[in-house]
Formats: structure tokens, sequence, C-alpha cells
């Protein structure tokens, strides 16, 4: 019998093996062949248990060029605190495409966490103006700072405002992640942060509208990321309505994104929509084509964004001695 073995991957190892500059690169190169269409990649799939406030979702994908597939088990219980734990976990299984085998299982909360930053830092290099300095941070959880990071890769930033509902998170998240060259400033309002911003990024649980059109400049982008069930939304249906809405996907996203709330009240619909990101950076559609242009992307995340970065992460491990290996099969 063929005795393969499977690599196990905690988080204290991934964070060894990869950095916010290569999963930008891989979730680029997902993002582009989903666009040519070369991936396979189900909507997700969600297992809601209002009884215990959280939820499950299954997320499978494949991605020809890479030649692996990935399923991601995620959770989000958003009061996991109280018992000493994220509210977000995750396990992803790589598996080989030609035999089914389990090639890795790894951790992927962290992964989750890079992966969703990436693909923000993805959608405002191609959506964002090109000269954007001044980044608007509303929300001061884990996945902001991967958010930032990412972003670190693309722009030149000088200012970062910063808005949380805490000022205690405010604060600790300017400490981690000060650097000499940005300047961090704390907001007292949402409106006070956003205006005059180039790039603003939602992190929110937000069930109501906290961001209005009226306080955004001409060419403003706006990465919204904290929607992620039914009923959650963080900007003004105006907002939508008169900006460039892209998606990752529309299946997701009318469901569980951003355009969620708006698409039942039948105020947006597909038409409504200009892209999904695959198709902007495969180049099938335009990106950013006026300075004064306002921009949006709903990232609910993908699939494949799993994929790209589990793949990374995987061929790194087999360069290094001493991971752990188990024999499933």
């Amino acid at each position: 019998m063929n005795r393969r073995s499977t690599l196990v991957l905690e988080r204290k190892d991934i964070g060894k093996l990869i950095d916010i500059k290569r999963a930008v690169r891989a979730v680029e190169d997902a993002f582009r062949e989903y666009g040519k269409n070369k991936v396979l990649m189900p909507a997700k799939i969600y297992l809601h248990l209002d009884k215990f406030t959280g939820d499950f979702r299954a997320m499978p994908g494949y991605i020809e060029k890479l030649g692996t597939c990935a399923l991601k088990w995620v959770n989000v219980h958003p009061l996991n605190k109280k018992f000493g734990l994220p509210a977000v976990m995750a396990l992803i299984i790589l598996s080989d495409p030609r035999d089914g085998f389990p090639l890795c299982v790894m951790d992927g909360t962290y992964a989750t966490s890079l992966r969703t930053g990436a693909a923000g830092a993805v959608a405002a290099k191609y959506l964002a103006r090109k000269n954007s300095k001044i980044v608007a941070m509303i929300g001061c959880g884990v996945q902001a700072r991967t958010q930032l990071q990412a972003l670190k890769c693309i722009f030149k930033i000088k200012e970062v405002r910063v808005w949380s509902p805490k000022s205690s998170e405010m604060k600790k998240f300017i400490k981690d992640m000060r650097c000499k060259d940005i300047n961090f400033v704390p907001s007292k309002t949402i409106k006070e942060c956003v205006v005059k911003s180039d790039i603003v990024v939602t992190t929110t649980p937000s069930r109501k509208p906290i961001i209005k059109l009226s306080w955004l400049e001409k060419g403003t982008h706006i990465n919204a990321i904290g929607a992620d069930a039914k009923g959650k939304q963080e900007l003004d249906v105006s907002i939508l309505k008169k900006a460039k809405v892209v998606v990752d996907a529309w299946e997701q996203a009318s469901h569980s994104g951003e355009i969620n709330v708006a698409v039942k009240k039948r105020l947006l619909s597909k038409k409504s929509i200009y892209a999904n990101i695959g198709e902007i950076v495969a180049g099938r559609k335009k990106a950013r084509t006026s300075n004064d242009e306002l921009t949006v992307f709903d990232s609910t995340g993908l699939a494949i964004q799993d994929v790209a970065v589990a793949t990374l992460i995987y061929r790194c491990a087999l360069k290094k001695k001493g991971i752990k290996r188990i024999s499933f099969i």
C-alpha cells in the first residue's frame, strides 16, 4: 500500500512560512484565474446555529493552474470571547485533485486573515487612485490589521485614521501597527475618520449603515469587509447606488455581503453591479476610469483565496525540516 503522509501545520508553523506580501501575490493570481474561468468554486455553504449565536461555513475550491483543491471549514461565533476563543476559527484541508489524497491539514484562522487582507489590497490596487495616501480604518479588530498590512504592500501610505467604538481598542491598534513613515490619527467619530480619506476600510459587524455618502470625497475607494452574513451592512445604500460596485462573487455578495440588504429590498439588482474582481484583474473589464470615480469592493471571501494561500503555505512547508506528518490513509 502507498504510505503517503499528510503534513499538519499549526498556526506557529504558518507564521514562519509566508508573509502578507506573498499572500497578496497569490490572491491576485487566484483572482486572475477566476476571471479566466479556470477555477471551480461553488458558493459557500452556511450552517446557521441561532441557538449558539454562531454559524459554520464550508468553502470548497479548485484552481487549475495550481493543481490543488482545498476545503475550508470556518466558524463565526461573535460571543466566543467569553470562552477564551477567537470569534473566527478555521481548518483547511488541501488535497491532490488527481486522486483526492489529503496533502495537508492546516490551521485556517491565520490563513483566512491573510487572504482576506490580501483581497482588499488587490481590489484597492485596481480600484483606488494610484496616489492614495490617506487610509481610514473603521474597526480595529484582527482583520483590520491584515487589511492595513496588505495595503502597505501596494501604496505609500502617509496617514492612517482610526476609529473604533472602544477607545482602548483604538489605542492598542495604533500601538501595534505604528511605524515611522505613517502618521496614525485616532478619530472621535466615524465621519471625522472618513472625510478626505482616499481609501476607506470597514471591518465592523454592523447591521445598520455607518458610512454616509455625504462624508465621502470624489474618487474615494471603499473596501467593505465587515458584512459577511445576512442582514449585515456598513454602507448607506446611496453609496452603493452611486458607486462602481465590484463584488468578489455575486452569489455570495447578494446572500451575505455588503449588498445583501439592498438586494433583498430590491434597491439593487445584479445589473447594478459593475463586475466581479476576477473580471477586473484578468482585464476583461476596466478598473478605475477616472480620479473622481467612487468605487466599492464588496468582499465576502472566496474559496479560491483559501486554495491559493493554502497551496503557497504547503509548498513552502515542503522545503522545511521538522514539519509534522500523519498517515491518514
